[in-house]
């Protein structure tokens, strides 16, 4: 009974230090970490645009991850606002330790991701052999992320698609 104690006094010891909003220990994040949707199981994507049945799969990853993205599911008013039709600077929403509790999101418009959005074309471009592959930067707690601050490390095709408060990826 005393061990046993003893084991239930430090572990709620340890439970009074540990923060529900930030993680107490970031020493091994390198940010920034980028993960993509649809996943493959190597580093490629392989389909054939005139057999439907190879780019299913990944059709169905994109519509299964831009679900959570969809309009009727970002109308409660206690955890999302509008920020705007454009990306914007950083909006400071409260230091990490304070009693806030959850803070609001920008509400995200699927329509901002254009013809890989899935509004108009269904199958994300995979018809036409114009795959849409959906880049996201992963939530590191206290990393702010900037675009260039000039367009000289940005390839020469890649420059005309430039738009403030967005980090370009070219592929």
């Amino acid at each position: 009974g005393c061990l046993a104690a003893i084991f239930i006094g430090t572990i709620q010891a340890m439970l009074l230090t540990l923060s529900e909003y930030k993680p107490t220990w970031q020493d091994r994040v390198a940010p920034p970490g980028l993960t993509h949707t649809p996943r493959s199981d190597k580093a490629e994507l392989a389909f054939n645009p005139r057999a439907v049945e190879t780019f299913l799969p990944h059709t169905k990853a994109l519509r299964e991850f831009l679900n959570n993205y969809d309009e009727s599911k970002q109308k409660d008013q206690m955890k999302y606002e509008d920020c705007g039709d454009e990306p914007a600077d950083y909006k400071n929403r409260g230091d990490l330790d304070s009693d806030v509790g959850v803070r609001k999101a920008c509400r995200f418009p699927r329509a901002l991701l254009g013809p890989c959005s899935g509004l108009e074309d269904t199958e994300f471009g995979f018809k036409e052999g114009k795959p849409c592959l959906i880049v996201k930067l992963n939530r590191i707690v206290n990393y702010r992320p900037r675009p260039p601050t000039s367009n000289e490390s940005i390839p020469e095709e890649a420059r005309p698609k430039v738009q403030p408060n967005v980090i370009p990826i070219y592929c």
